[in-house]
């Protein structure tokens, strides 16, 4: 697992108790930035000077906030209206206008303060910080001393505030009668800058107005000027009038129009009713009762029927070419021409097919007196529909004239409606001037509503200091400051702490965790135990593995091994030689060794230590063995066999290999085939191989013997083993079977072995 990923993992598993166990680890920090707080503030608490407030309260109303209505503006619109918009009149503004340095600057003068060498008077008023060497200093001095809001109303029925009309004026001093006097000159300013903003404004509106009036009469002029030229060019008064009038005279002539037209289809109706009765057609009718009353007309009628008679007899008797019949024609013909001629005379012109309804009349006879009155009926009805048509026709010349004069009354009605309105908007805008420049020099001539004082100041209170109060607040910040230097140091501090650490750190199993006690000289022991850096008194090392809570704790590891590893099928008849190896130097993995090559021995089991470290070799020193015939030797093939050596204790006998003489190049051998060969020939003679190495980092040894045997074990030293130095040792290994991890001088363990004194026996030597 990648180191930053899994640090990130675990970054949240910290619980309370592990927090107050590491504040409890750092508490000399943690008491040594408590009592550096304190011894400051205390002091510093002690020696405050006292400090006085005294408070002013001001109603600060706008002058134009008055109820009276004129002409249905209030002088609250005029204000917004008129009103020099370069003044603001919202609370927020206003109060920081009254913290402004002009205003300050009155202040002072008022109080008799107007240079530098006259600021030392205020020392008198309480004012603060008097060593100044600028009216500008002196100002931002006073301005610090000062508190200015508005007071907020907290309601009875809800907890919601709301804003008041109030505004608060705190002065902070050391005087209790000097603060009074401060706000006494606070509060003369207040109301007479009030009172000159007041009367600037009034005339500044008034001003405004003024210059207003005029451009707005020049407006009106030019409205209602166009006004009059649009209805003048129109010959109109109300286009909207005209043109409603125009729509009903358009409505009328429609509705007469439709009459008109069922009256026109009626007669031509009966029209064709009586055409048909009569035979021929409505005119040639017409025209035939006309003739009827022409004498000549009918006895030539008359005599072209007697010839047509005539001339019918004779083509029976005689041929087409008979004289008498051909005269007989010309007859006919001479009389039809006549015919013609009076009919012509009589009507003026002859309608058409004239001749065909003559043909038709000669065949069967003249009209009779019924049909010359149909004739008439016909001729009334003709006369009657072209008076309709006529009538129609002259409607709808009229109904065109007003539809397209009413096309162009929009556009004139928009220009109408618009000019009306422009100027009556004119002569509302002159009508507001004119009455809020009436209003605007009343209120000018009243003076103005001057801000009320609700609150006067009074001497001043005292506030501070509040020795409670303060050291209480010491002992706050030096509790945090404490426990904030405490963290600090603990998260600076590369070194591991604890076993749960470890845990957090890597994903190998924590094999068990061995103590570290202070024991009295009257037990011999190491004053900490047990994996200190060995001494060169050879009793220490036999005093410490011999000791009784180090070896429930061996034991209680070695048993966690048998359960996970060596009873195992088919892992543990492989699992014969073991690696001990640590992060750095001084970690306690010889001890650890031997004393776990102890308890394997007392569990009946046949050990074999090897003190594979080549460079610093110690094995030999705790037990007082020679060291001339040990692993180095046996592997530059000075020897056969290394000599191994009986070691007992507490009545368990191990047996021990040491490093030998000081070999130049150790990587060299340990690459020898020879110590592979030696591993696996002295896993057929012993239950299991304990194998010393020196630390993994910086040098290839440990993993190199690491490879060589079937597991590894690590050892890491509480408070001694720095994370980087112990993560890159896991990384180093992650690919070797590591079992897991040792956590060895664990007070944590010491402290539940100290619990228990009674299940301990006498420590045996």
């Amino acid at each position: 697992m990648d180191q930053n990923n899994w640090e990130t993992e675990t970054q949240g598993e910290l619980g309370y108790g592990e927090l107050f166990s590491k504040l409890w680890h750092r508490r000399l920090w943690f008491i040594g930035a408590f009592t550096g707080v304190l011894a400051i503030a205390v002091p510093l608490a002690l020696i405050k000077p006292p400090i006085y407030q005294s408070d002013l309260q001001i109603l600060a109303e706008s002058n134009y906030q008055s109820k009276e209505i004129t002409n249905g503006y209030d002088n609250q619109y005029l204000e917004k209206q008129f009103a020099d918009a370069s003044i603001e009149m919202d609370y927020a503004t206003q109060l920081r206008v009254l913290t402004s340095s002009e205003i300050l600057a009155r202040v002072l003068n008022k109080l008799g303060i107007n240079s530098p060498q006259e600021s030392m008077a205020l020392n008198k008023l309480g004012l603060r910080n008097l060593e100044e060497d600028s009216m500008t200093e002196i100002l931002e001095s006073f301005r610090e001393s000062l508190s200015i809001y508005q007071v907020m109303d907290e309601g009875t029925e809800s907890n919601e505030e709301t804003e008041t009309k109030v505004i608060q004026v705190s002065y902070f001093g050391t005087s209790p009668t000097g603060t009074r006097k401060v706000l006494k000159a606070i509060q003369e300013v207040y109301l007479e800058y009030n009172l000159e903003q007041q009367e600037k404004r009034l005339r500044d509106a008034i001003t405004f107005i003024d210059k207003q009036i005029p451009q707005a009469r020049k407006e009106l002029r030019e409205a209602e000027t166009a006004l009059t030229r649009l209805t003048k060019e129109n010959n109109l008064v109300s286009p909207e009038a005209e043109a409603t009038s125009i729509k009903e005279n358009i409505r009328r002539i429609a509705q007469e129009r439709k009459a008109l037209q069922a009256q026109e289809s009626e007669i031509i109706g009966n029209t064709a009713t009586l055409e048909a009765q009569l035979g021929v057609s409505a005119e040639n009718a017409l025209a035939l009762s006309r003739l009827s009353q022409s004498p000549r007309y009918q006895n030539l009628l008359n005599d072209l029927q007697k010839i047509e008679q005539d001339i019918a007899r004779k083509q029976t008797n005689f041929t087409s070419n008979n004289p008498a019949l051909q005269n007989a024609i010309k007859e006919r013909k001479s009389v039809k021409d006549l015919l013609y001629k009076e009919a012509e005379q009589v009507l003026g012109k002859l309608p058409p097919n004239f001749s065909n309804d003559l043909e038709s009349l000669q065949k069967q006879g003249q009209l009779v007196e019924s049909d010359t009155e149909i004739a008439k009926t016909i001729s009334q009805s003709q006369a009657r529909l072209t008076g309709i048509q006529q009538r129609n026709l002259s409607l709808a010349e009229t109904e065109a004239e007003l539809e397209q004069r009413l096309i162009g009354f929009p556009e004139l009605i928009s220009q109408h409606r618009s000019l009306v309105q422009e100027s009556e908007i004119k002569r509302q805008a002159l009508q507001r001037l004119l009455e809020a420049k009436q209003e605007l020099e009343i209120e000018l001539s009243r003076g103005g509503y001057n801000w009320q004082v609700i609150e006067p100041p009074q001497d001043g209170l005292q506030i501070a200091p509040n020795l409670a109060k303060d050291l209480l607040l010491s002992l706050v910040v030096a509790s945090f400051l404490g426990g904030f230097a405490a963290f600090v140091k603990d998260l600076t501090d590369e070194t591991i702490n604890t076993a749960k650490e470890i845990e957090r750190r890597t994903s190998l199993p924590i094999l068990g965790t061995a103590p570290g006690l202070s024991i009295s000289s009257s037990n011999n022991l190491l004053t900490r135990l047990p994996f200190r850096s060995i001494s060169s008194d050879i009793s220490s090392l036999q005093n410490v593995i011999q000791w009784q809570p180090f070896r429930e704790a061996i034991d209680l590891i070695y048993e966690h091994l048998k359960l996970a590893y060596f009873n195992a099928p088919l892992v543990g008849s492989a699992l014969k030689s073991i690696a001990i190896t640590s992060a750095v130097a001084g970690e306690g993995k010889s001890t650890l060794a031997l004393g776990l090559a102890l308890s394997i021995a007392r569990d009946q089991q046949k050990v074999l230590v090897i003190d594979a470290d080549l460079r610093s070799p110690s094995l030999h020193k705790s037990f007082a063995l020679t060291n001339s015939s040990g692993l180095t030797n046996f592997l530059a093939g000075e020897i056969s066999l290394p000599l191994i050596h009986q070691v007992s204790l507490s009545g368990a006998s191990i047996d021990l290999i040491t490093s030998g003489t000081m070999a130049e190049d150790p990587v060299k051998m340990l690459n020898s085939s020879r110590f592979e060969r030696f591993i696996a020939q002295q896993k057929e003679n012993y239950d299991l191989i304990l194998v010393d190495t020196p630390p993994a980092i910086g040098m290839v040894d440990a993993i190199k013997i690491a490879s060589i045997c079937d597991s590894s074990l690590i050892v890491s030293r509480l408070n001694k083993s720095k994370v980087s130095e112990f993560l890159e040792a896991t990384v180093l290994f992650s690919k070797l079977n590591v079992l897991g991890i040792v956590a060895n001088d664990s007070q944590d363990v010491a402290k539940v072995y100290g619990k228990r004194p009674k299940y301990l026996l006498p420590q045996q030597v």
